[in-house]
């Protein structure tokens, strides 16, 4: 199977993680899930999916795509060009959101 790539310039979801560690934030047991990105798995046409206890990082390949995904998980999820983040499964609370997010929007 062949995902598409993520877009020139961003950053790839082990980046993201590395960065939201580096900054002390929560990403235990970092799992590389993007095997689900294809149509045998979620079929969100993304092209990494990296898991951890703290937050989910999707990246698309393009920012269409990604802000499409992030609109249907409303409030679960923030998006910054091709990378959302998504909170559905980790229960993270709104106050280490922020911090996550201000970590994404950091990075070049």
């Amino acid at each position: 199977m062949v995902l598409p790539q993520r877009p020139a310039g961003a950053p790839s979801a082990r980046q993201v993680i590395d960065a939201f560690q580096a900054a002390g934030l929560r990403v235990t047991h970092p799992k590389d899930r993007s095997v689900d990105c294809g149509p045998d798995g979620l079929g969100l046409g993304c092209s990494e999916i990296v898991t951890t206890d703290g937050v989910t990082v999707f990246v698309f390949p393009d920012e269409t795509s990604a802000g499409d995904v992030a609109e249907t998980w409303g409030g679960q999820s923030y998006r910054r060009g091709a990378v959302v983040l998504n909170y559905l499964d980790a229960k993270t609370p709104a106050a280490d959101r922020v911090r996550y997010e201000k970590v994404l929007n950091g990075l070049r």
